[in-house]
């Protein structure tokens, strides 16, 4: 069975710096929606077309889309999507922190 890569694959590394530099918030927030950690240091370790990987002290959490991705527009809106819906996850916006 021969896998066709995505398309986004060789953005890899781009998309994780970037998320890491400019958007840890939103994997930090996803990782306490989906795993209830809060890990303020969470940060996106590899992309997978279904996810993406976070490693949070020292352990390795996957985060799940609700639809794969194999192209960068279809990654960046499920990232976009995320962001919004677990807006309210992050640790320090709600009063039970």
């Amino acid at each position: 069975m021969n896998k066709k890569k995505p398309e986004w694959i060789n953005n890899e590394q781009v998309i994780i710096q970037h998320m890491n530099s400019d958007h840890s918030n939103s994997i930090v927030s996803t990782l306490n929606a989906q795993h209830g950690i809060k890990d303020p240091e969470a940060k996106m370790k590899s992309l997978d077309v279904n996810g993406y990987y976070v490693l949070s002290c020292n352990e390795t959490y996957f985060i799940k889309f609700e639809k794969s991705c194999n192209t960068t527009s279809e990654y960046k809106d499920e990232l976009i999507k995320q962001a919004k819906k677990y807006r309210n996850f992050e640790p320090g916006k709600n009063k039970s922190d």
